[in-house]
C-alpha cells in the first residue's frame, strides 16, 4: 500500500543565521510589557517592534526567508511584494502559556525565537477540521494526529500560514522565554483578468 499525503499545510523552519547584537538585545529587553486581553502570557506595548531602527536588520534577515518562502512553498506568476505589516514581542514566563489562536488579515505568520530553550520550549499546532470519529491513537503520525510539536531554540524562525492554529503550552524552567511575532501580506496584482479574478492590492 502506498499512502501519498496531499493538501499539505506548510511550515518552515530555518535558523536566522547569525546571533543578534548586544544593542539588539538591549532594544529588545527595553519594549514595554502588557498582559493582553485573553492572553496567558505577557506582549510589548509596540505592535510594530521591527520598525524600531536598532532592529532593521533583523527585519532585513526576516524579510529575506520570507521571500524564499513565497517562492519555494508558494510559488505564484502573479507580480506580488511581500512585506512584514505588524511585529510584536511575546514573553512567557514559568507555569505561563499561549492559548491557541490563528491570525487574521494576513497571509503567512512568522515566529523568531530571541530566548528559547529546545529542551523546554515548543510550538504547537492544531488540526483545524471537526473530528466525527474519536479513535484512541496508539501511534501518531502526520494523517492521525490532532497536533504537532516541534522544539524550539535561540535563533529558531518559523513561517506558516497565517490560518494554521497555533499555541505554546504551560512552560516549565525557570528563564523568560521570548519570541518575536509577525505577519505578512502582500501589495501588486492578484488572480487573473481572463479568470475575472484581477485585484490590485
Amino acid at each position: 500500500m502506498r499512502t501519498q499525503p496531499i493538501f499539505a499545510d506548510p511550515v518552515c523552519i530555518s535558523k536566522l543565521g547569525r546571533a543578534l547584537t548586544k544593542k539588539e538585545l538591549e532594544t529588545i529587553d527595553e519594549f514595554k510589557r502588557e498582559k493582553a486581553p485573553n492572553q496567558l502570557n505577557t506582549t510589548s506595548k509596540n505592535n510594530y517592534v521591527l520598525e524600531n531602527k536598532i532592529l532593521k536588520n533583523i527585519k532585513k534577515d526576516i524579510h529575506g526567508y520570507i521571500l524564499d518562502y513565497f517562492d519555494k512553498v508558494i510559488c505564484t506568476g502573479n507580480s506580488i511584494t511581500p512585506y512584514i505589516t505588524q511585529s510584536w514581542l511575546n514573553y512567557t514566563e514559568p507555569n505561563q502559556a499561549h492559548q491557541p489562536h490563528a491570525h487574521s488579515n494576513s497571509h503567512i505568520s512568522g515566529v523568531f525565537y530571541v530566548a528559547a530553550d529546545k529542551e523546554i520550549d515548543s510550538i504547537v499546532f492544531y488540526k483545524r477540521d471537526h473530528l466525527a470519529l474519536e479513535l484512541n491513537i496508539e501511534k501518531h503520525n502526520i494523517f492521525n494526529s490532532r497536533s504537532w510539536k516541534f522544539p524550539v531554540e535561540t535563533g529558531d524562525l518559523f513561517l506558516f500560514p497565517s490560518y494554521l492554529i497555533h499555541g505554546v503550552e504551560k512552560r516549565q524552567g525557570t528563564n523568560t522565554r521570548v519570541s518575536l511575532s509577525f505577519n505578512v501580506f502582500f501589495k501588486g496584482e492578484i488572480g487573473l483578468r481572463d479568470n475575472l479574478t484581477e485585484l490590485t492590492i
